[in-house]
């Protein structure tokens, strides 16, 4: 530990030490001011044990100016040391770092990829009808989506429309089978939880 160091920590505890000092006048001036007032709504006449208390709260503001003023000496103090001890480390740095100005060294800076990185979207209700990159708002993990189809509201009143038309030999039953017409549901590989259904239509 360097000599800035030992200062710095020493003046620290001594600044906790007044501030811990300071709050325990501070609670005893207004204890002693709240006596002081009940005394006044009383109507209690001078007595001693009133000059008592008024001759301790002179002296607590007394002592509490006393470790204001040295507060801020130590404040002042406690950052001189660290603004030099910031400056030794810059110096230090600098010279360890040994910068030439007459170096004429190359330095190769790699370029980034041609390809383009990919797309994250954040919004699940943007979510394309295809798996894609994602964060699953449950795990908070970022992942590519499964997705998959289920029977909607829209399959089934495109079975019934197609049955009023009159489609014969079981024509009705191909919005079952055909994905167009089932809303597709994203969920997360790894908790599972379904992200966003999107419905067709």
């Amino acid at each position: 530990m360097t000599s800035l160091e030992y200062n710095a920590s020493k003046i620290s505890v001594e600044l906790k030490q007044l501030t811990f000092r300071e709050h325990q006048l501070e609670d005893r001036k207004k204890i002693l001011c709240v006596f002081r007032e009940l005394r006044k709504r009383a109507d209690c006449e001078h007595t001693e044990e009133a000059a008592a208390t008024e001759d301790e709260i002179e002296d607590i503001n007394k002592d509490l100016k006393q470790i204001s003023e040295r507060k801020a000496e130590l404040q002042k103090t406690y950052e001189e040391i660290l603004v030099s001890k910031d400056q030794k480390k810059i110096d230090d740095k600098e010279s360890q770092a040994g910068f030439d100005e007459n170096d004429s060294s190359v330095y190769v800076v790699e370029l980034p990829p041609s390809y383009p990185a990919p797309t994250v979207i954040l919004d699940a209700e943007k979510l394309p009808p295809h798996p894609c990159r994602t964060q699953c708002p449950e795990c908070r993990a970022f992942i590519i989506t499964e997705t998959f189809t289920s029977i909607s509201s829209v399959t089934w009143l495109v079975c019934f429309m197609s049955a009023m038309i009159g489609c014969v030999a079981g024509c009705c039953l191909i919005p079952f089978c055909s994905d167009k017409f089932k809303s597709i549901t994203h969920r997360c590989p790894k908790c599972r939880t379904p992200i966003v259904t999107l419905k067709t239509l």
